[in-house]
């Protein structure tokens, strides 16, 4: 098959099980046509003392497929790619490849995939919109403050309201949520239910107007009825951490010294006081307290010559909230990487504060390549190229050791960058400059598997097997294996893992082999907003699958999602991370529509000048948890691929609370938390 990146649409692989259990929903729905996918040949593993090349020089077998057949690549562990010498029609991949199957001297088969973006709609005849008629007004909207202590640092309003008095005939479909802070009325969220708990955007402090109305539907249409009137409320959260005006170390007697904090700052709440800490290694912590009006106050009792790394808290009623020590990268766009320090973002500081990354532990970035950059430049290990086909490496030639992107521009679309981006989330250097990774101590291993015209799946089976230092024919081995693979890629369509009847595939095996290694492999989810079994390689077992959140914490517009499998267990999407959602930027930095800002290239076609961007989708999400991971093998190096998922979903920041993700459990156990996670692994034994 053939696979592809993009941005917001090339993230497609997905999971499809939990990751403790068997993939149950690939053994109660086999699939037994390929009209809905590509496939470019097959991936065939012979029995044992069976030579994959007859004497003829045809692939062994290939008289029962019943079409012309030419042997490719020895792609390791008894698996050999076979290319087809002919176009198919729609459906005929499956059918030669289980004809194979059937031979004696095969052991099993597994299709070449295409993967490719695509999009998905659905069409409702004008009749059904007609006859549809919008219900009543929304009944006794009601809005107060939803401060929690669970989730203290979170503005969020709590609505409850009842439903119209009359629907016409049509059902309830959900509600349309809307929020008006003064600039006009803005869409929050869909509620299933007479009631949501709002947090998408929201500042504490600031009075918000709420309406309400019910959405219907009737044979495949949808109609909007009328809004209800208007319920106001202020949401209040502890204050923020806050923000120092000089050094946040100090010497002798250094006065620390902060900014004043607004209401929106303060939580929406009077601040009561400031207490600033000096902590040092070996010594005892100094602590100072200064009045709400204060900025600064003076420490009594420093030892000299010590260099202290200093916080300070702001407290009000609610609680108090303290700057972290000594952990903040002076990377200049810093700011702009919510998704690292937001409050639905990945608690990154927390975890830094024991550790930014380990120099022993490489990050697989299975992707197209990657360019020059100066926040990458030093971060990268070797890597190879394994994109077969020369047409669509753009390079030239095939197999090589040369892994930088040359571009994959196609027709009138320009070069991605991709793998630039990707890598850039997962180990961009802290350096003082542009961003900062979230593992920005550990070390790139650039692996190219997409092309112009994306990849194959032998490609990426070979590429995941060198990648963890398994042998690859041909191929010179890995000599800095990786702990953690990265796979931002996937189908456009329904892709099956394995074709019917088959009782393992290339990939699944070669996705064991690294697990057995000690290797943890990430994948995303899709974004195509449809089931994520429904895209190869994430729902081969086992891999991590991550599925995108926006500023908000909510699903991403765009992220595929999990269903429920023939037990009713949820399957599809392991666990979340920012992946960024310009649709609903909420309250996200200025410059960055809600996106992921890392590493990119301003080439159209060829590399050009090293640049700074935003982009979107499960492929920023991905590396997002892969650079976690990475944080988790830095202090716990001998850690196994389930320790690892262990530690991922016992410390997730939950979904916000009245939100699709949390209340139809679609979006996996919660969003990754880099701080809670480091701080499990370092504790285990």
């Amino acid at each position: 098959m053939k696979f592809s990146r993009g941005v917001v649409a090339s993230a497609l692989a997905l999971g499809l099980s939990l990751l403790n259990v068997a993939p149950s929903w690939a053994a109660t729905n086999p699939i037994t046509s390929d009209t809905s996918f590509d496939a470019v040949g097959l991936i065939v593993k012979y029995k044992s003392g069976v030579d994959a090349k007859a004497s003829n020089g045809e692939p062994t077998a290939e008289n029962a497929s019943g079409v012309n057949l030419s042997l490719g690549r020895d792609l390791g562990a008894g698996w050999h790619s076979v290319q087809f010498e002919q176009d198919l029609a729609g459906g005929k991949a499956t059918s030669i490849a289980l004809k194979l199957a059937a031979d004696p001297r095969v052991a099993s088969v597994e299709l070449d995939r295409k993967l490719m973006p695509a999009s998905v709609g659905t069409k409702v005849s004008a009749s059904a919109i007609a006859s549809l008629k919008p219900a009543t007004v929304t009944r006794s909207l009601k809005a107060v403050d939803a401060w929690s202590k669970a989730q203290p640092s979170a503005a969020a309003i709590k609505l409850s309201w009842s439903a119209p008095v009359s629907l016409f005939g049509a059902k309830v479909s959900g509600y349309r949520v809307e929020a008006n802070d003064g600039s006009g009325w803005k869409f929050k969220t869909s509620a299933l239910t007479t009631s949501a708990v709002i947090s998408d955007g929201l500042k504490p402090g600031v009075a918000y107007s709420f309406r309400v109305a019910t959405i219907t539907k009737l044979a495949g249409a949808q109609k909007i009825g009328a809004f209800s009137s208007i319920a106001k409320a202020i949401p209040t959260t502890t204050p923020q951490a806050p923000v120092f005006n000089g050094s946040n170390t100090a010497f002798g007697s250094t006065f620390p010294t902060w900014s004043t904090q607004n209401l929106a700052q303060s939580g929406g709440l009077p601040i009561l006081d400031y207490t600033a800490t000096a902590s040092a290694s070996g010594q005892k912590s100094v602590a100072c307290i200064a009045p709400a009006t204060a900025t600064t106050c003076s420490f009594t009792g420093l030892v000299p010559n010590i260099t202290y790394s200093v916080s300070v808290s702001a407290r009000n009623v609610h609680g108090a909230t303290a700057s972290l020590q000594g952990v903040t990268p002076l990377d200049a766009l810093f700011k702009q990487q919510w998704y690292l320090i937001s409050p639905y973002g990945i608690n990154a500081q927390n975890a830094w504060s024991t550790t930014m990354g380990s120099k022993n532990v490489v990050v697989a970035v299975i992707d197209s390549g990657i360019t020059a950059h100066p926040d990458l430049d030093n971060q990268v290990v070797p890597g190879y190229d394994f994109v077969s086909d020369p047409a669509s490496s753009n390079d030239g030639d095939g197999w090589d050791p040369n892994n930088a992107d040359p571009g994959d521009f196609y027709g009138t679309v320009a070069s991605s960058w991709h793998g630039t981006h990707v890598a850039g989330i997962i180990a961009a250097q802290s350096n003082s400059i542009g961003v900062t990774g979230v593992a920005p101590n550990v070390k790139i291993q650039p692996i190219r598997a997409l092309g112009s015209d994306g990849g194959n799946s032998s490609d990426l089976i070979a590429a995941l097997r060198w990648s963890a230092g398994l042998h690859v024919p041909g191929v010179p081995d890995n000599k800095t294996p990786a702990q953690v693979v990265n796979l931002s890629m996937g189908t456009d369509s329904f892709t099956p893992c394995r074709l019917s009847g088959q009782t393992t595939g290339a990939t699944e095996v070669a996705l064991a082999d690294l697990k057995a290694a000690g290797v943890t492999v990430v994948s995303a989810a899709g974004n195509f907003n449809v089931p994520a079994y429904e895209s190869y390689p994430g729902n081969c077992f086992p891999t991590i699958n991550v599925g995108a959140t926006a500023y908000s914490g909510e699903r991403a517009s765009y992220s595929n999602y999990s269903v429920a499998d023939s037990t009713g267990q949820m399957v599809g999407v392991d666990i979340s991370a920012p992946g960024g959602d310009s649709k609903f930027p909420g309250d996200s930095p200025a410059g960055t529509d809600g996106k992921i800002m890392s590493t990119l290239n301003d080439g159209k076609t060829a590399p050009g000048a090293p640049i700074y961007a935003g982009e979107e989708g499960t492929s920023m999400a991905a590396p997002v948890v892969s650079g976690v991971v990475a944080l988790i093998y830095s202090v716990k190096p001998n850690i196994s691929f389930d320790q690892v998922w262990e530690v991922l979903k016992t410390t997730v920041t939950k979904f916000p609370s009245g939100g699709e993700c949390a209340t139809k459990n679609i979006c996996g156990a919660g969003i990754v938390n880099a701080g809670a996670a480091v701080a499990a692994a370092a504790a285990l034994p």
